[in-house]
Order: structure tokens, then sequence, then C-alpha cells
């Protein structure tokens, strides 16, 4: 991609110039309410970003439905399940049983799905009636939207946005030159900033940056990897395996997962990078299956987001392990401060 942007370089930046007018104009009309938005009567909690992929979305969406829920809330999550193969409004998950397989539902919400088995999950590209489903057949009571900092449509009662700890300060050009969704500056319209993947709860470097734009309060969280391995249609935690291990993984920051695996000393024997939301149909399968038997090696490691689409077919020929994130924050009373006003009706 950076090498892809060198080349265009002189028709990029016009580009992205010209993006950073359509997305000004369009906030405007939010902001001075000449676009009317859909108000809802239970609480709408936005968890999104401001660049484009890998900061830590799910996870965080994960973390606070599993909440909610120990708080004896109903929680639902709606997503337009990006990448899908499919259109219009589906059931992931009716908080009873996964009824979706990946290619209707996405990965994303697949994953977010067999991790919450009892939490409705609905994917949509009109979130409007996503919501209205999980409130009026599924008695949701709290409304999680994953990727909604810039789906403007709906009336949010808090604004989360995910910045990584990997992000710098190339990123935050406009796209196409960068990753940036809108202007850095939009960050004012968040309720809360979390950093994502700090080691030690330690503040990113990119927070010099970006501190002057952050009218919220800002959350330090870290990303807890937990070795699991796969068996029989599920994966239970072990101990590190001798010996090499084939890396592969189709995620916006595969860095990051490279060092995780590191991390959990784990004997790189070779890795393999696929696109995010990589599609992993036959012919990719057959090819990395090639690729594994030439490096001579029989186990494997990839991530959560990744397992979920793979066939039971690749995944027996091996001893298959993955990598599943926990998160942690730096301050358990920060959460609860975000929580608290949303627990009583």
């Amino acid at each position: 991609m950076q090498i892809f942007r060198q080349i265009f370089l002189p028709f990029i930046v016009p580009l992205s110039f010209i993006y950073g007018c359509i997305v000004w104009i369009r906030n405007q009309l939010y902001n001075r309410e000449w676009i009317k938005v859909a108000v809802f009567n239970k609480p709408i909690i936005s968890v999104g970003n401001i660049t484009s992929g890998g900061t830590g979305k799910t996870p965080i969406v994960i973390y606070l439905a599993q909440i909610f829920q120990k708080q004896g809330k109903n929680p639902g999550i709606i997503s337009r399940g990006y990448k899908r193969k499919s259109t219009g409004l589906h059931v992931v998950h009716d908080g009873k049983e996964l009824i979706a397989d990946v290619n209707t539902a996405g990965d994303e919400p697949l994953l977010m799905a067999s991790i919450l088995n009892n939490i409705p999950i609905i994917v949509s590209e009109n979130r409007i009636k996503g919501i209205k489903r999980l409130i009026d057949y599924y008695y949701a009571d709290i409304i999680i939207m994953d990727d909604g900092y810039q789906h403007r449509k709906v009336k949010r009662d808090l604004d989360i946005i995910t910045v990584s700890i990997n992000d710098t300060k190339k990123n935050y050009r406009l796209l196409p030159w960068g990753n940036l969704r809108e202007p850095l500056k939009n960050i004012d319209r968040a309720d809360y900033v979390i950093y994502t993947k700090t080691k030690n709860f330690s503040s990113p470097d990119i927070h010099i940056d970006i501190q002057r734009f952050i009218k919220a309060k800002y959350l330090i969280s870290s990303s807890i990897p937990v070795l699991m391995k796969y068996d029989n249609l599920d994966y239970r935690k072990t101990l590190t395996p001798k010996g090499s291990v084939f890396a592969f993984c189709g995620i916006a920051d595969p860095i990051s997962f490279i060092k995780t695996v590191e991390e959990l000393s784990l004997q790189i024997g070779g890795r393999r990078f696929f696109n995010d939301h990589q599609d992993y149909s036959e012919s990719i399968v057959q090819a990395l299956t090639e690729q594994i038997y030439l490096n001579n090696i029989n186990q494997v490691v990839t991530t959560e987001k990744d397992i979920v689409k793979l066939p039971e077919s690749f995944l027996s020929k091996f001893e298959t392990y993955v990598i599943k994130i926990k998160i942690k924050f730096k301050n358990r009373k920060d959460i609860q401060e975000l929580i608290q006003p949303f627990l009583f009706d």
C-alpha cells in the first residue's frame, strides 16, 4: 500500500483534498442538524475509529457487551458486516444460537457471535432497521453499534473511538493519501478515546500529536494475548508448543500479530500476510497449505478473526493455534464511570 501511494502520490493528494471537502460538507450538514437523525428510546453506544482498520474496535465491543451483561443488562450489537458477501439485514446470533455463516455475517460479527454466545447480533447496511429489530424482537435494552463513528444517521448516547498505539504521524493524512476517514480534529466529537494495544498501559507516542483535539476523557488499555489450541471445532488454553510454527493472518495490522506471536515465545519458521478481511477461498487455502508444507512445518498459528473463516479441512491438517486477545484497562474505575449512566433505566 505504501509503495502504491508513493508511485501515485501526484494523483492521490488531490483526491485526498476532494475527499476531505466531501467529509467536511457531510459533517456540517449533521452539525447544523440539516439532516435528521433517528432517535431511539434505548441507549446507543458507538465504538468506532477515525482511521481505517486495525485499531482494536472488536475486542472493545466484546468487552463492553460482556460487562453490560454482567451488570444485568440485555445488550444487542449492530454491525454493517464489512466485507460480507450478503446484503440486507441478517441475524448473526439470536441470543440462543449462531444462525449465520461467515459469508452472510462477515468475519468480525461472526467472531463476536462465537465469543458472545448469548447476545443478539445483527448485520445490516441500514443500522436503523437493525437497531429496531434488536429492540423489538430481542428486547435489547442497550445497543452497541460496531464501527459507528462516521455513521451519524443514528443519535448515540455515547461515542467511543479507539486509537492504536501503532498509529504513526504518516497514518494521519486523509484517505487515500493516509488512513484518516475524517480530519484528526474531528476526534472532538468523541465522548471517550480508548488507546489500544499498549504495553504496560504506557501512553502512546502519538498522544502528543492528538491530545489537543481530545475534548473527551481518554482511557488506556492493553491487549493480553492468550495462546489457544484448536481442537474439535473449539479451542482451549494451552502451553507454548515446541518446534517451529507457521504464522499467518489477514488483518489490518499484521506486524502487531507477529509481535504478539514472538511475545508468546513461539518460534516462527514461516509467515504469510493476507489482506484485511481476507476471503479464504479454495485457491487461497490450497496455496497457503502448499507454502506451509514447503517450510516442512506441521504447526500453524493465526488470529481469532482468521480462524472463523478457515475450513475444517485445512485446520485438521495441522496442529492449529490461535491467539485470543483479552482487554485490560489501566484503571477499572474509568470503565465503571463510562457504563454507570446506562445501568439504570
